[in-house]
């Protein structure tokens, strides 16, 4: 292999390398918010328990704490659901770069044209799993800013700001 070769391989190379570490980056914000996400929701289940324990016909504002809990949890899971999803997506998209450095390498190595469209195709599967990966986090984002001006309004009656649709 020639040095021409060489450097024209490690170029080509460099962009599904610069993809990983940016899904390097993605995941570190994700995985904060997934754990996030599970402290959450294993606390809510331990006031849970807690509220359960207690003699609810003797405490109202118990029984209350006890419903909204009650219907709280489930959007907690949903929203864990769906940042485990994007996680999924976003590490799947990162083995698919890593296989196109390899298919990269293949089309070097024996200079085939079917091989260097084949490049450029699971480079474009990588990015397009990202793409979803990104689409379905901003509409996590979305519905969790949704839900949680919902809590904040129900719970604060003076609060004169309405939220938004």
């Amino acid at each position: 292999m020639d040095h021409e070769t060489l450097v024209k391989t490690i170029n080509l190379i460099i962009a599904p390398v610069v993809m990983i570490t940016t899904c390097g980056i993605i995941l570190n914000g994700i995985i904060a918010r997934y754990t996030w996400l599970s402290d959450r929701i294993h606390s809510v289940h331990e006031e849970q328990l807690g509220l359960l324990e207690l003699d609810l016909a003797q405490h109202r504002a118990k029984a209350e704490k006890l419903h909204h809990l009650e219907h709280l949890l489930p959007d907690l899971l949903k929203h864990h659901h769906q940042v485990h999803d994007v996680l999924v997506l976003v590490y799947l998209a990162i083995l698919v770069f890593m296989l196109d450095m390899l298919v990269i390498a293949f089309a070097i190595a024996n200079d085939s044209r079917w091989l260097q469209q084949l490049v450029v195709l699971v480079f474009l599967l990588g990015i397009g799993i990202l793409l979803l990966g990104m689409a379905l986090s901003a509409y996590e984002l979305r519905t969790s800013h949704q839900f949680i001006q919902l809590e904040v309004h129900h719970r604060c009656q003076s609060c004169k700001i309405a939220p938004r649709k």
